[in-house]
């Protein structure tokens, strides 16, 4: 492994994911937490129009044509945050109010910086170690079903020089372009070198940074006046099973799971918003400046919104779903603030909003992306109470198949969680959160439970539970973090002579303490537990369902880069290892992906008769139209043999002594030039 071309692709990774967002939301004013929270996201917005413009144009994508719109795109932003801010009236009573209530939980007084930025380096190196290790090596292909695809879909960008949603499908052969999610798409083929260490190196960025920081800022929002919590959430979420180790690496949801990581930050901005306060008519003597950049932080939302939904819609859902309580509090207190000043004018507002909610969702409703994925085949998995014990308990799967070790279940995390839930209804500010766990863990249950009628709530995800556990256990880090704060606070309290500040540090080194006696106790957080959740895919060794690539075949493909012409198509079993050719050694095949359905005629036709080239000569036919002159073969070994619908006869069985000329052979894989098939037919 070359460590210094691995670490120049971390460091291109981080400009890729950070600069453009981080100069975009420190142009509108954010400082510190929220910039570094909220970049990814924020430059996923900025690619996005990027790649909109390269569509438009015909540019092809890379580094030059997606930096002259992200400069554009922060110019907006420095100017944006710019403009003046428009006072804030309160009266005497209101600051007082304020005044007191921050006196009485410390705000002002000053919480070392040091502490929530040591714990972020910590969260980042206790699941970055898990995942380097479940690796093995930022090079080893993931052999999940999704990864399949994004990898080979960041090498077909580079190839065609274009990344907007629309332009990504056309990867499977003749399927017509339509809409799929490219914020994730758009970014990583940005960073020069292997497609394949590139994707991880952003799975570990995701997982290691990402999530850490966009808790922190997210336990900001609910308790802004208790620093602790803040530190602590991103340690609890270094525990979490369910993300990036479950969703991101073993279901290898690439995009679904970068959007997961951000969508706690951009809640979090959106509370923050909420409670920023009104202004409340022009600017009157004695009035008070509201904070910098109140319609600053306006646009920082919409903008790392956008990214969020961008990298993945399903975003847009699950801000609706976590942060609905918020917003449904805001629009009653709205309405009735209206209601108060004119009553024709709050009916008017109601009907208006109504009308707009009936359009929005009669338009969603017709939507082919949305309806295909809302109604997506997945039968249920576990009972009622199995679904609680699989969300709570963090498992790496349904409790039926669980072994009976305790080591595999996180017992302490989810008592503290709910803890720390029930702590949470004593603060205003966060109660509507409680809400919003509870409404996720609805939409967990329904997705992972019985068959019943309100299932298809949970379609948005897929019906998908791994989707689902990531958006209940982001809150519950936070209220975790709350729990043991409320725990270690009393006996600072007890400390009636000593100061604000100490009195905090006190309770932060004593959370610390706790924080560090689970880490023991749990093995680690239950350190094996998750290394064995996340390797699963990057394992070269058999498995009961079958394994693509096993021992040093991965090496094997990589080695037909110089073998093959540059304008060689493969075609051969997509469940053999075929896939692989083309993010290893960047030669186009047939079937890029592990599907169902061929895309063509001649795909489906070959599937089924590519066994009979010497006899049937449509066979030749359909390979010359398709370009393929070559064929990948490793039978015996085939992923997924267990599933009979994947079967593809059509490469069983294949006689290769006769019409066919080897190429490359190591151990049971070998590649082979078809010489069955005359000049004429193409192949």
């Amino acid at each position: 492994m070359n460590s210094v071309a691995v670490a120049g692709q971390m460091l291109a990774l981080l400009g890729v994911f950070y600069l453009p967002g981080f100069l975009a939301m420190y142009g509108l004013r954010l400082k510190v937490l929220p910039p570094l929270a909220l970049a990814p996201a924020a430059s996923a917005a900025v690619a996005g129009a990027a790649s909109m413009v390269c569509l438009a144009t015909g540019w092809r994508w890379g580094p030059a044509t997606a930096a002259l719109p992200a400069l554009a795109a922060v110019g907006l932003c420095f100017l944006a945050g710019r403009l003046p801010a428009r006072p804030v009236q309160r009266s005497t009573a209101q600051q007082a109010r304020q005044s007191a209530h921050a006196g009485s939980n410390g705000a002002g007084v000053p919480f070392p910086k040091v502490l929530p930025g040591a714990a972020l380096a910590v969260a980042a190196a206790l699941i970055g170690t898990v995942m380097v290790q479940a690796m093995g090596s930022p090079h080893r292909v993931n052999q999940g079903w999704d990864a399949t695809f994004h990898v080979n879909a960041v090498q077909w960008i580079r190839d065609s020089g274009q990344s907007s949603p629309w332009s990504i499908l056309p990867i499977f052969g003749g399927a017509p372009p339509s809409f799929y999610p490219a914020g994730w798409h758009e970014l990583v083929p940005l960073v020069p070198g292997d497609a394949v260490t590139a994707a991880n190196l952003s799975c570990l960025l995701t997982g290691a940074v990402i999530w850490p920081a966009s808790l922190a800022y997210l336990a900001s929002a609910p308790f802004p006046r208790l620093p602790v919590t803040w530190m602590l959430a991103p340690l609890f979420g270094a525990a979490v099973l369910a993300f990036p180790f479950i969703q991101l690496i073993r279901s290898s949801q690439f995009p679904n799971g970068f959007a997961t990581a951000v969508i706690p930050a951009v809640l979090a901005l959106g509370i923050n918003l909420l409670y920023a306060g009104p202004a409340a008519g022009p600017p009157q003597p004695g009035s008070l400046p509201s904070r910098p950049g109140a319609g600053a932080r306006a646009a920082a939302l919409l903008l790392a919104a956008a990214g969020a939904v961008w990298i993945h819609p399903s975003a847009l859902f699950a801000l609706a779903a976590l942060g609905m309580f918020y917003l449904v509090r805001y629009l009653v207190r709205g309405l009735l603030h209206q209601w108060r000043r004119s009553r024709v004018r709050a009916a008017a507002v109601t009907a208006l909003s109504l009308a707009v909610l009936a359009a929005l969702g009669l338009g969603l409703s017709r939507l082919p992306v949305l309806t295909g994925v809302v109604d997506y085949p997945r039968q249920p998995m576990t009972t009622w109470a199995g679904a609680l014990a699989w969300l709570y308990f963090d498992l790496p799967g349904r409790p039926e198949t669980q072994p009976d070790g305790l080591d595999r279940y996180g017992y302490p995390l989810a008592a503290l969680m709910l803890a720390g839930a029930a702590a949470a209804l004593a603060f205003a500010r966060s109660r509507p959160a409680v809400g919003g766990m509870a409404a996720a863990t609805v939409l967990f249950a329904l997705a992972a439970g019985p068959e019943n009628p309100y299932r298809w709530l949970a379609g948005f995800w897929y019906t998908d539970p791994p989707r689902i556990a990531p958006l209940v256990l982001a809150y519950g880090c936070a209220f975790a973090a709350l729990a043991v704060e409320r725990i270690c606070r009393l006996p600072a309290l007890a400390l009636r002579t000593a100061g604000e500040q100490r009195r905090q540090l006190l309770a932060a080194g004593l959370s610390l303490l706790v924080a560090g006696t689970a880490f023991a106790a749990s093995g680690g957080f239950r350190h094996e537990t998750r290394v064995q959740a996340a390797a699963t895919p990057y394992l070269t060794v058999p498995v009961p369902r079958g394994r693509a690539l096993l021992g040093n075949e991965q090496e094997f493909i990589r080695s037909l880069g110089p073998l093959l012409p540059r304008d060689a198509v493969v075609i051969g079993d997509p469940f053999n290892g075929l896939p692989y050719i083309y993010a290893l050694a960047g030669r186009r095949v047939v079937f890029p992906q592990l599907i169902n359905e061929p895309a063509t005629e001649d795909e489906a036709y070959l599937r089924r008769n590519f066994r009979n080239i010497l006899a049937d000569p449509e066979v030749c036919r359909a390979l010359g139209r398709l370009g393929a002159g070559y064929v990948y073969d490793d039978g015996p070994v085939r992923a997924r043999q267990t599933d009979r619908h994947l079967k593809w006869s059509g490469f069983a069985g294949v006689d290769y002594s006769r019409g066919f000329e080897p190429a490359a052979r190591q151990g049971t894989a070998a590649l082979y030039r078809i010489t069955a098939c005359g000049p004429d037919s193409g192949a």
